[in-house]
């Protein structure tokens, strides 16, 4: 009985922590956002002003679902190595809270988004007003467009954040990667610096719906990878020893045949330090 209570007291919670994003979202798009724009000029400065309060939302967020037993992550115990330059960052995409997570801790980064949440009457003018981008109707990376929108970002001197999957993983596996974080980076040159995400016991997962929590608490983490050298390298090619790499981390060797051999000659990361 305790244990179902239990599991009833973090359902309860999990919607909680949805209507707090949510208001969250209403808040920022609609009164904070608007509020902290005026009196700036500068397009880029706007934008990173919003950048600024949304992490801090986020970070927020964050807390309020760690003390109420949910997903558990604090943005202030991740500690990363990112370069000063600008990167581009990539991650694999397991949980939907991930996002947050990511953007609580990465100071200053801005995202690759599917078109239809710019749409989002909740969500979309705070991805507008932080200067995020917008993938096409056909795909992600499919335009040109949204090569250029990267890297004048990345010239700018703000990291750019993409989920090479495109979408959520697939539930405890990984989907294919795809070209496009690779194709900015080269254009820009700039390094990918890759993330890798856990969640334990996994918890938000794609094709389940938000109400099918697991038995306790899940525990999530941010970890940074080596760093991917782009420059005279074939991009399909870096995705996809990208994507082996990510796969012998986070899928079970039972369930993990290989998937394509890789030049013995072909050098993926590189560590630093």
């Amino acid at each position: 009985m305790r244990g179902f209570a239990d599991r009833v007291r973090r359902t309860l919670l999990t919607g909680s922590a949805f209507l707090l994003f949510f208001s969250c979202g209403v808040a920022l798009s609609y009164v904070v956002l608007p509020l902290a724009r005026l009196g700036e000029r500068d397009a880029r400065a706007r934008a990173r002003r919003c950048r600024r309060i949304v992490r801090r939302t986020w970070i927020f967020f964050h807390d309020y679902m760690r003390v109420t037993g949910l997903p558990g992550y604090d943005p202030r115990t991740t500690r990363l190595e990112l370069p000063p330059a600008p990167y581009v960052l990539v991650a694999n995409h397991p949980t939907l809270v991930d996002v947050t997570a990511i953007g609580a801790t990465v100071p200053d980064a801005t995202s690759i988004a599917k078109s239809r949440m710019f749409r989002n009457p909740f969500i979309g003018p705070v991805l507008r007003y932080c200067d995020h981008i917008a993938v096409g109707h056909d795909g992600p990376f499919s335009g040109a467009a949204v090569v250029d929108e990267a890297v004048a970002r990345l010239e700018a001197g703000i990291p750019v954040l993409i989920f090479p999957e495109g979408t959520r993983s697939p539930e405890h596996t990984l989907g294919r990667f795809q070209a496009g974080a690779f194709v900015i980076a080269a254009r820009a040159n700039v390094p990918v610096i890759p993330l890798l995400v856990r969640c334990e016991p996994p918890t938000l997962m794609r094709g389940r719906p938000w109400y099918d929590i697991p038995d306790r608490p899940p525990v999530m983490t941010i970890r940074q990878l080596p760093a991917v050298e782009v420059r005279g390298r074939r991009p399909v090619l870096l995705a996809r020893e990208l994507e082996d790499s990510y796969r012998r981390l986070v899928v079970p060797p039972s369930e993990n045949p290989p998937l394509r051999s890789i030049a013995p000659t072909a050098r993926t990361v590189h560590r630093h330090g």
